[in-house]
């Protein structure tokens, strides 16, 4: 029996629900793309070079194991990242303090500047998004997407990987902090879960 044969023999609801999640992820990509920006940017940016951009802007000085885990990479994609960015003089890779074993990247006034328009763009995208479904529905949307988020994070890695890809609140480690956030708060609550099992 193949693969689609058995799915949708055990769980016709879940791939159906599968196939919705990817139409979602994919719609969301679209508004978020680095191709559709570029024409509206005027500078030729790829979807990865986009995803980077928008990853240094909300988190400053990050190294580039930080920019793997948060944009789902390896070290190596990472770093090609990098490099493609600093070729465009748009990231610097710098030191901080005694440590010069340990390199940071940060955004340049060139990538600043295109990383904000980027900003802007990609938010008027989304709103756009938005804008389209009925009052009820985006209502709808974001309780689902909260409960989806909750029950998601099971463990601090998930969570810490969803920050570091947010950055929204207040950066990489926003979970250390009291803001008002669906991962911030489940890490919090999983934590002394944790301590109390020991």
């Amino acid at each position: 029996m193949s693969y689609n044969e058995q799915a949708n023999e055990t769980m016709p609801q879940h791939r159906l629900l599968s196939k919705r999640l990817i139409l979602f992820a994919a719609a969301v990509r679209q508004a978020t793309s680095g191709e559709v920006l570029s024409r509206k940017l005027g500078a030729k940016v790829t979807d990865a070079q986009a995803d980077a951009l928008r990853f240094l802007i909300l988190n400053e000085n990050v190294t580039v194991g930080e920019i793997a885990v948060g944009l789902g990479h390896t070290i190596s994609g990472a770093t090609k990242a990098v490099n493609r960015l600093e070729a465009n003089e748009w990231v610097e890779r710098f030191n901080r303090g005694d440590d010069h074993r340990t390199v940071y990247v940060r955004l340049t006034k060139r990538g600043r500047e295109l990383a904000d328009d980027l900003i802007s763009e990609t938010e008027l995208r989304l709103n756009r998004i938005l804008q389209r479904l009925r009052p009820d529905t985006v209502e709808k949307l974001d309780r689902i997407l909260e409960a989806f988020l909750r029950d998601f994070i099971d463990d601090g890695e998930i969570a810490t990987k969803l920050c570091i890809a947010c950055g929204f609140e207040g950066g990489i480690h926003c979970c250390e902090s009291d803001v008002d956030c669906v991962v911030a708060k489940t890490v919090q609550q999983i934590e002394p879960e944790k301590d109390s099992v020991r």
